[in-house]
């Protein structure tokens, strides 16, 4: 009878931890986790200098699917030196319910060159991510459509200052069905190289 009452003991443990303990720090998680980051970008995913892209998860159909774009606009090429750009990034396709992208700016070396700056709730940086290189990245505001079939985001870059080395922007991006699933979505990757003006 004792080893019988011991058993249950044992095997109900965990199943009453769980209801008690983790509660709070699950809720905590995902306050400081889901909210800002909604679509799970824990990492980078931009597809220059080795990083893989947004369609390690999303792999259903190949890159840069037909029925669908990625445009980067106001980037000039070349870049005058300390100057600032509004840039465009517009994600369109024939099946776009929701959106999203990552994008980075470096030199040759893999640094950060210049600087993303917005104005807009529909951005922010990848919060997983915390070393010297800036990934911009939709959030949670901003993965809802702007126009039938399509979603843009607005920011601005400043280019570097005293430098003569060329610029690589690296962005992926998600044109999602909104099924809550890594299925189904189109996935667009790009990559610009600008040499700052002589």
């Amino acid at each position: 009878m004792k080893a019988t009452f011991t058993l249950l003991i044992i095997i109900q443990l965990p199943f009453i931890v769980g209801i008690y303990l983790p509660e709070k720090n699950t809720a905590n998680f995902h306050r400081t986790s889901f909210n800002i980051n909604p679509e799970h970008l824990d990492g980078p995913f931009t597809g220059g200098f080795g990083e893989e892209t947004c369609h390690s998860c999303h792999f259903d159909y190949d890159l840069n699917q037909e029925g669908g774009s990625l445009n980067v606009k106001g980037l000039e090429e070349p870049y005058q030196p300390g100057s600032t750009y509004e840039v465009t990034v517009l994600v369109e396709s024939e099946h776009l319910e929701i959106g999203g992208f990552q994008m980075t700016s470096r030199f040759e070396d893999g640094s950060q060159a210049g600087k993303f700056d917005w104005e807009s709730e529909r951005l922010t940086f990848t919060p997983s991510i915390h070393d010297e290189v800036q990934y911009l990245q939709h959030s949670r505001d901003g993965t809802t459509p702007t126009a039938e079939r399509k979603v843009s985001w607005i920011f601005t870059w400043e280019a570097p200052e005293n430098r003569s080395d060329p610029v690589i922007f690296n962005i992926a991006a998600n044109a999602g069905n909104n099924d809550d699933s890594a299925f189904g979505d189109w996935i667009y990757v790009k990559e610009l190289v600008s040499v700052p003006k002589r």
